[in-house]
């Protein structure tokens, strides 16, 4: 199965925060991966760290 990967932009929009908040759950543990200076979230891994992490 693919995962779905998507960019912060587009993380942003799916969740409709920002981007402080998209940098600040990243740094808090949010799952994501990086491609040399870009980052992209699997979307299934970002819904269950959500749940995991409920603010």
């Amino acid at each position: 199965m693919d995962k779905e990967l998507i960019t912060i932009e587009k993380l942003c929009e799916w969740l409709n925060i920002g981007r402080t908040t998209e940098w600040r759950w990243r740094k808090e543990g949010m799952p994501h991966i990086k491609y040399g200076n870009t980052v992209r979230y699997d979307k299934e891994e970002v819904l269950q760290w959500l749940k995991e992490n409920k603010k």
